[in-house]
């Protein structure tokens, strides 16, 4: 029992990696739809490749996208809308005519006659009421483009009735027959009597929305989804025979029906474990390639999770909209998931995560092959066209590429299928245009998981880079020499790393920031000094080697103030490893002989590099420092001093953590000769 959880006890890391794993199947599982696959593969426009076919229960014949949508918009076209007529405003506008025409016959010359007052008050009350008994109806976009033949349903009161608009008035026609009206009364006031009805008037027929809407959506669930039945016994489709777009309808019904039927308990067993043991093999493969293949990635917890979460993520999203937005798949920018795999790992784990996941995908979407074949060709593409993403017009020019990609694909698919060009979908072009926009959002979910993983890209490493930075301009001014020799020991290290096969951008990058901590106290470093002062000479040989061994710390808390990643400030907290600083050390002894020196106040504090580009950067900085110090350069000198110095480096077993060999420390070592003779302009003795 002890034996058993000492061993889980050592390998609980390599444990947590496979709970990881199960759990993402689990996940993936979860979401995948309980039903079964149909095994045939409907290929239109060629000849059934399979036995005869027949029907084993009687099943109904869906209708196709076009059929439907020419039976919404043939209902859509005839439907009639609901207007409302309002019988609450007639009593008020006949009080409101008396009122107007009692203000206005006041201004009146008195001399009238009281008859011809009661005479208007009868012609008014007449008219308006006509007219609110017709109705005057509101406008409506729904009447748009409409003439008086166009019918309504006209409610009034619990009354609904076909009208036509000719037979309701609207602003135009009430206007003319108020006119009409008031000239056949033949007085001098009739100027007075139409500005009276005109102004009183009130549109009493209005458009019912609630009801128009609920009306037309009933009509619309009235729409059957299927034309047509195919028995039991019955031959849907025989060897050899065409697949006419006929038979693709009858094909896709007994599809959709022979996916939902689940038949018995014990088949719903059969087929959920048939789904686990087909997602567990793919995530198995998935596994042994990056425990295999691609160690310095397993052995990353981080990349794990990076890995399984923006898959599990892509395989949920794409089976959420296979479900509910069937007709929106090819919007989904699938590609995204190599995008940033590739990003933070390399191309070849992208290809394998992607198509796992695609594979997955695939047995859930409407047409599996055509989604395989389009969303890995165009995973594929991604992976080629973005390469280490070290810019960003990359991603953009990916986007470009991708839907360049999914143009060919389906082109391709349909000339296969149909044989020709005219049933060539615009809108299916406008998904694949948007899904290929949508890769951009790969911007954000990088940033994202950067700082959610602390790992960085080379776009994040380029940023860093750049000399404008705020913490490599503060060095450049605090400590020029400082400044110029970080420069010379980026361009040594990223060109070793170049030869031997690391990260360059990142060696250059962290070579850069390896020496800010002396833009703390830049006079006790040799290549910030002018001639003539040393400020070490006003300090004892302990505290000389303090300051030296302090700018590390020093650099380290610069480094996380500016929010600097830690694999960057990697490269400060090692670029000495645990060496000692020989020169005030020697001097010490010199100055206490026979006495025991602590040799821990002359030391570095480390740790020593642990990666081939933390080793390389720790090289070119001892051997750039060094080579300044050179009195008369020659090739020999230069051979020397690089073979002395990386000599010393690995007899004080400062790059055994280091995953750098012997033939690649060679490589280094004939790189940095070569830059140094280069800048110390000696030129190679060739031989006679």
């Amino acid at each position: 029992m002890n034996s058993f959880f000492s061993k889980l006890q050592h390998n609980y890391y390599e444990i947590f990696k496979v709970v990881l794993f199960l759990l993402a199947i689990a996940a993936v599982v979860w979401v995948s739809p309980k039903e079964r696959f149909f095994k045939y593969e409907i290929q239109p426009g060629k000849p059934w490749k399979h036995n005869d076919l027949i029907a084993t229960f009687d099943f109904s014949i869906i209708k196709t996208e076009d059929e439907l949508a020419e039976e919404r918009e043939i209902i859509l076209k005839n439907f009639v809308p609901y207007f409302r007529y309002d019988e609450t405003v007639g009593p008020a506008i006949e009080r409101e005519v008396e009122e107007r025409f009692a203000v206005e016959w006041a201004l009146i010359d008195s001399a009238r006659q009281p008859k011809d007052s009661l005479r208007y008050v009868r012609f008014l009350k007449r008219t308006v009421n006509k007219i609110m008994n017709k109705g005057i109806v509101m406008y409506n976009p729904v009447l748009e483009g409409k003439d008086k033949s166009y019918r309504i349903r006209l409610i009034r009161g619990n009354e609904a009735r076909n009208v036509v608009l000719g037979q309701l008035f609207d602003i135009r026609s009430v206007n003319d027959y108020v006119s009409k009206q008031v000239r056949k009364l033949n007085m001098p006031d009739s100027v007075m009597l139409k500005r009276i009805i005109i102004q009183s008037l009130v549109q009493n027929v209005i458009y019912d929305e609630d009801k128009s809407n609920a009306d037309r959506e009933e009509l619309l669930k009235q729409i059957s989804p299927t034309s047509g039945l195919v028995q039991r016994g019955e031959l849907i489709i025989a060897t050899g025979e065409l697949v006419t777009p006929e038979k693709v309808q009858v094909l896709k019904s007994l599809k959709r029906e022979y996916e939902k039927e689940l038949g018995s308990t014990e088949a719903r067993e059969y087929i959920y474990v048939g789904g686990v043991l087909l997602v567990t093999l793919l995530f198995l493969i998935q596994f042994l390639f990056l425990r295999l293949y691609k160690k310095r990635f397993y052995a990353e917890l981080r990349y794990i999770v990076i890995i399984l979460l923006s898959e599990v993520l892509m395989i949920f999203l794409g089976i959420f909209v296979f479900n509910n937005f069937p007709h929106f798949d090819y919007l989904v920018p699938y590609a995204i998931l190599p995008i940033v795999i590739t990003a933070f790992l390399d191309g070849g784990t992208a290809i394998i995560i992607h198509l796992v996941a695609v594979m997955i995908l695939g047995f859930n979407a409407p047409n599996s092959f055509e989604f395989f074949y389009a969303q890995f060709t165009a995973g594929l593409i991604a992976v080629f066209v973005v390469k280490d993403l070290s810019k960003r017009a990359d991603l953009f020019r990916t986007s470009l590429f991708i839907f360049l990609t999914y143009m060919v694909v389906y082109i391709s698919m349909l000339f296969v299928q149909e044989g020709s060009y005219t049933s060539i979908s615009f809108k299916t072009i406008s998904y694949l245009a948007g899904s290929s926009v949508l890769l951009l959002l790969a911007f954000p979910i990088i940033y994202l998981y950067e700082k959610i993983f602390g790992v960085i890209t080379q776009l994040t490493l380029l940023e860093l880079s750049n000399t404008n930075n705020p913490l490599l301009r503060d060095l450049s001014l605090k400590a020029p020499g400082t400044f110029q020799h970080s420069l010379q020991v980026a361009n040594l290290a990223s060109e070793a790393l170049y030869e031997i096969g690391g990260d360059a951008l990142l060696a250059r990058t962290g070579a850069l920031y390896h020496d800010i901590g002396k833009m703390e106290n830049p006079l006790f470093f040799v290549e910030n000094q002018v001639p003539g002062y040393n400020p070490h000479d006003e300090l004892s040989y302990e505290e000389s080697a303090r300051i030296i061994t302090g700018h590390v710390l020093t650099g380290i808390e610069m480094a996380r103030k500016a929010k600097i990643p830690e694999q960057i400030i990697d490269f400060i907290r090692t670029h000495h490893g645990t060496r000692r600083v020989e020169y005030f050390y020697r001097l010490e002894r010199k100055l206490n002989p026979g006495m025991e020196v602590d040799s821990s106040e002359f030391t570095y504090h480390g740790p020593i590099p642990f990666s081939r580009e933390t080793a390389v950067v720790m090289m070119a900085d001892s051997v750039e420092a060094a080579s300044r110090s050179i009195a008369e350069p020659s090739e020999q000198k230069i051979n020397d001093l690089v073979e002395n110095i990386i000599g010393d480096q690995m007899k004080d077993n400062q790059l055994i953590n280091a995953n750098i060999t012997m033939k690649e420390i060679n490589t280094v070592k004939k790189v940095l000769k070569k830059k140094l003779l280069s800048i110390h302009h000696i030129r190679v003795a060739y031989p006679d």
